[in-house]
């Protein structure tokens, strides 16, 4: 099974859990965030089911198609975080991954 978008309606902005990380955790401008979509996906963990979410600039998908979760496998320096949400626990973990170009 395959999670296209969170709400299934395109991208979304970043859900709070992440959100709250990013800034909390990474320190992350909450300003920056609001500019900056997600895509999420079911997936498994070392036998833990978990959420992948990667993160990219609102503009990223104005310039390219993304469909899906999948969709920035072509395209990897969009992405400027990427993690993860334990569905059963309490873990989470997300990594900056490229900085925001402009």
């Amino acid at each position: 099974m395959m999670w296209l978008w969170r709400g299934g309606e395109g991208p979304k902005g970043i859900p709070r859990w992440a959100y709250t990380y990013l800034v909390v955790v990474l320190k992350a401008d909450p300003d920056a965030l609001s500019l900056l979509k997600c895509v999420e996906q079911p997936d498994y963990l070392e036998k833990r089911p978990v959420n992948l979410i990667r993160i990219f600039h609102s503009e990223a998908a104005q310039r390219v198609n993304i469909n899906d979760f999948s969709s920035l496998d072509l395209h990897p320096e969009l992405i400027l975080y990427e993690g993860y949400k334990e569905i059963e626990g309490e873990e989470i973990e997300i990594f900056p991954l490229n900085k925001p170009s402009g």
